[in-house]
């Protein structure tokens, strides 16, 4: 179980370091200067949560958007068909810009972004694309009785969500798209508008930085779905999802930030439907370019430095791994592909034999 603090003394730092949160980060940071809020930490769930404290409950939301968008781009978002289903996909912001409308009675803010991802569908197999777009978002939170604080995000208004397919992997589906009446951008850009319209939820547990976060609105005092349980008494948790990769795909998890010398990245694993893929821990700068590359071309990307970890990941076992690395952003690389790593897609009789990877992964003290 994760720890719990009173919510008596601990609600203006809890919703502070949730709100420095975009829709994929789940990274906990600090800070708790706020002028004109400190107050917060005298009252309880019953006043915080009274929808007539428009003011108070407005200034602590708006303190959260000068961190909104840093974070926004410093992960990538996943992009599912359902919340229980496998990530399908990723987005990642390059650029972002938020304002928040003091409206008290409107109580939003404006999320302008765009960015680089790719999706596979069974209809075009990979598509690399970039988007764009405009969205307002009317926040709430919600203090639990043990504490926790759940963070709303509910979608208003989607204005110009832009789409480009920058290519399709398969050169059949290229070929004979205008055929059969398959339109990639008008496909790829239903995805990424369905993840826009759902909203999403931001759960912070304590004061630790241990936190979900969840596509679509969660209801308070429930949890998104989570593979594993993971301990929390030493580690803060920084992902606990479940992806599929088809053959010759990769899925890039992360970045994650290791802040001091002395911490490791806590890597659990687990594989079924083919034999074995590869996973590789590398820099962001590496994996920045890797993703460039994964979402301009078909085929896998591969580093253009040495992997901090390079090691196969076997099907029927549980993987458990820690990496120590310096202080900076990781990504986690899942490769089912003959590119990089020791290991090459199995196929059955010429069929691809996809591979759903359940992942957790945590920040730590290295042993």
């Amino acid at each position: 179980m994760l720890g719990r603090v009173n919510p008596h003394t601990k609600a203006i730092r809890v919703l502070l370091v949730s709100l420095h949160v975009a829709m994929p980060c789940l990274a906990g940071c600090g800070g708790t200067e706020a002028t004109g809020i400190g107050a917060v930490r005298l009252v309880g769930p019953g006043v915080v949560n009274n929808p007539g404290n428009k003011s108070l409950r407005f200034d602590i939301l708006k303190y959260g958007l000068d961190r909104f968008c840093f974070e926004m781009t410093r992960r990538g978002t996943p992009l599912k068909t359902q919340d229980d289903q496998p990530v399908i996909g990723r987005f990642f912001a390059d650029s972002c810009q938020s304002r928040a409308l003091g409206d008290l009675e409107r109580k939003s803010f404006v999320v302008q972004f765009s960015g680089k991802g790719y999706v596979w569908t069974n209809v075009t197999a990979r598509i690399g694309f970039t988007a764009a777009g405009l969205v307002e978002y009317a926040p709430d939170f919600q203090l639990a009785d043990d504490g926790s604080m759940y963070i709303y995000f509910r979608p208003l208004r989607l204005d110009a969500v832009s789409f480009e397919t920058k290519f399709v992997e398969y050169s059949l589906v290229q070929a004979g798209a205008s055929l059969v009446g398959i339109d990639p951008n008008e496909i790829g850009q239903q995805v990424v508008k369905s993840q826009l319209d759902r909203g999403f939820t931001v759960i912070r547990y304590d004061d630790d930085g241990n936190m979900d976060f969840g596509i679509g609105l969660v209801r308070r005092g429930s949890q998104p779905f989570k593979p594993f349980r993971l301990s929390s008494e030493d580690k803060v948790e920084l992902a606990n999802d479940r992806t599929a990769l088809h053959s010759g795909q990769q899925d890039y998890v992360g970045g994650f930030e290791v802040t001091e010398d002395s911490q490791a990245l806590y890597v659990v694993l687990s594989l079924e439907g083919t034999p074995a893929i590869d996973v590789l821990v590398v820099p962001k700068s590496v994996g920045d370019v890797m993703i460039q590359q994964y979402v301009s071309a078909p085929g896998p990307a591969f580093p253009t430095a040495p992997a901090a970890m390079d090691d196969a990941l076997v099907s029927g076992q549980l993987w458990k791994r820690y990496v120590r690395v310096p202080p900076g952003q990781y990504y986690v690389v899942l490769d089912h592909s003959a590119g990089p790593g020791q290991s090459a897609p199995t196929l059955a009789g010429g069929q691809d034999l996809p591979a759903r990877v359940d992942y957790g992964i945590q920040r730590g003290d290295a042993p």
